[in-house]
């Protein structure tokens, strides 16, 4: 195994437990938001100038490419196959936000532990050190990997939706974590809402349900996306993110509300590869 070294990138997770939560739509517009934010990076000597890499981690549903109007393969198959082709992979768009996808056959998650080397942590080891952010969209569901993926990021952002099965598998994802003897704070974005009280008495209902069963876990209401299928479906069909595909967009507004409170709340530092901790780590 490769020395350990200092990671350049913070890590944020976006995952939602059930599919249909919309983390995808969070994802991609969070980053580009903050893509925004950062600018780009002159000084870059690899990849792209980007500073922001959103990574697909959806293995059975990659769709991230759509909402910026890309086209883009699965490539964790031929990732395997020779290391060295990861940053063929990464595809630049135009809203500066890099974007690389890992989907495919969930089998191959599971080939990544078991054929572990040096040349497949040092090219995602790369990743770390390239950007100063990577926003990994989590698969929907839950399995060991996306429950390391949550673990061991900087920061989590858990996507809900105000109806009760979604509450109750945020709540079975962060119970889980405490399983694994890991407690860390996590933040909630409700997302398909009419009205902010909607927003924040599903997130009351989140933390309640985890103060009953006794789960020693902080949660922060992160903020709240409206529920616009018609902007939903203009994106999807332009290729074009939410936040920037309109007049006087409530989604951007949003996108810069949950932002503001992710950074406000505390990180999970550590000076550990993220990518050697879910794919190489006991």
């Amino acid at each position: 195994m490769t020395t350990k070294r200092k990671k350049r990138a913070k890590v944020l997770t976006v995952s939602g437990g059930k599919g249909g939560t919309g983390k995808t739509f969070i994802s991609v517009n969070l980053a580009v938001t903050i893509a925004k934010k950062l600018g780009v990076n002159s000084t870059a000597s690899a990849f792209s100038n980007n500073k922001v890499l959103l990574f697909d981690a959806d293995y059975h549903l990659s769709n991230a490419h759509l909402m910026l109007g890309e086209k883009l393969s699965p490539c964790l198959d031929r990732f395997l196959e020779d290391p060295s082709s990861l940053p063929n992979y990464i595809v630049s768009s135009q809203y500066g936000v890099d974007l690389i996808s890992f989907g495919g056959d969930e089998k191959k998650v599971n080939d990544i532990q078991e054929i572990s080397n040096e040349a497949i942590l040092n090219e995602l080891n790369k990743l770390e050190e390239h950007y100063e952010w990577i926003i990994v969209d989590t698969g929907a569901g839950l399995n060991r990997t996306i429950l390391r993926q949550i673990m061991f990021s900087d920061f989590s952002l858990m996507v809900v939706n105000p109806v009760a099965t979604s509450i109750l598998d945020a709540y079975k994802v962060i119970k889980f974590m405490v399983l694994e003897n890991k407690r860390r704070p996590i933040d909630v974005c409700v997302n398909m809402v009419s009205s902010y009280d909607e927003a924040y008495e599903t997130f009351n209902k989140l933390d309640r349900t985890i103060k009953q069963f006794g789960i020693g876990v902080k949660i922060f209401f992160s903020g709240f996306v409206y529920n616009d299928p018609p902007l939903f479906n203009k994106s999807l069909r332009d290729g074009v993110p939410a936040s920037i595909n309109g007049n006087s967009n409530h989604v951007a507004e949003s996108m810069h509300a949950i932002w503001n409170q992710i950074v406000k709340n505390p990180s999970v530092k550590t000076i550990e590869s993220f990518f050697e901790k879910i794919y190489f780590g006991e």
